[in-house]
């Protein structure tokens, strides 16, 4: 039986810099039936000795410590150990409004909703980020129907894991592609076709940290190519096996474009390795129209003209 409300799980690898600020706004949350679970993915910098000094302080810090395994494996393994009725993911770079597990359970339980989603987030570097309590009374959230459909085609929210409050219960059968980057969206998509609606709130709850390093934004390499595609195999399979053929069509045309639109623009992009990274991107291309999982009439005009580019090239080297 659950004993406490909401889990937090946080993954942590080497965010010293930053990590007193993300549990400082754990400790500071007005909604306190929470269990804090850090998993601690291999970090060489201080990160434990932080947040051991806020498990000595707090009993609901739970530490959990594991050799570099990534992401992936860091949350899953916090949904195994997870005892709330409901599951909260918070990278450790980021932080909450001193509200926002209060606003995101109070909608929960009014809605009744599988997840609860906040519309707006705001992005950090040098903003300021304002930490004034807000009027409960005066939160407001609409019931979302088809939400493939919200996530895809109207992109009203984002294809993360965070800045989501999800029932423990609907997140049963559900866990991460481990060992890949860009784990998120086969997540959401896969999760998101599970359920039938979800309740959306505007208020700015989870402040995401846009200085920080991120993997979309560095170097492109083939395992980013590899780890896409993983992806995108993994949710065209569990879709499949489900018979969930509408749904499928949504992500194929809506999200799996996007992929290979931003694939192709990487590469068209890149200085270094492009052979290579045209070589690898037109095989896994051709095995994915192969099986029939992407067609070339789906994608924009400009994709269209860049992927013939690189066939055209690849053809005359």
């Amino acid at each position: 039986m659950s004993n406490c409300k909401i889990s937090v799980i946080v993954p942590v690898f080497n965010e010293a810099k930053v990590l007193s600020r993300c549990m400082d706004s754990l400790l500071k949350q007005t909604f306190q039936d929470i269990e804090i679970i850090c998993i601690n993915d291999g970090s060489s910098d201080n990160s434990l000795a932080i947040l051991q000094n806020y498990a000595d302080q707090d009993s609901r810090f739970k530490i959990i410590s594991q050799e570099n395994l990534g992401l992936s494996v860091s949350r899953n393994k916090g949904i195994d150990i997870a005892r709330g009725e409901y599951i909260f993911f918070l990278d450790s770079d980021d932080y909450l409004h001193p509200q926002a597990l209060e606003i995101f359970y109070q909608t929960a339980i009014h809605s009744q909703a599988p997840v609860v989603v906040s519309k707006s987030y705001c992005k950090l570097g040098k903003d300021v980020v304002s930490n004034a309590l807000m009027n409960t009374n005066n939160i407001h959230y609409k019931i979302c129907k088809s939400p493939l459909s919200i996530l895809y085609r109207h992109r009203l929210i984002s294809a993360v894991a965070w800045n989501k409050l999800y029932q423990r219960e609907a997140l049963k059968n559900f866990r991460f592609i481990e060992g890949i980057y860009f784990e998120d969206w086969p997540f959401t998509a896969c999760f998101f076709s599970s359920i039938k609606n979800f309740a959306l709130i505007n208020e700015k709850l989870y402040m995401y940290n846009t200085s920080s390093p991120s993997i979309t934004r560095s170097k492109f390499t083939i395992r980013k190519i590899h780890d896409y595609i993983v992806g995108i195999r993994y949710v065209y399979n569990y879709f499949m096996r489900l018979n969930k053929i509408k749904e499928w069509e949504i992500v194929r045309k809506n999200r799996i474009n996007t992929s290979l639109k931003m694939m192709l623009s990487k590469i068209s992009k890149s200085t270094e390795n492009m052979d290579e990274l045209e070589s690898y991107f037109k095989q896994e291309y051709i095995k994915l129209a192969n099986e029939h999982i992407v067609f070339f009439g789906d994608l924009s005009l400009k994709s269209k003209f860049r992927l013939i580019r690189l066939f055209w090239h690849q053809r005359h080297q």
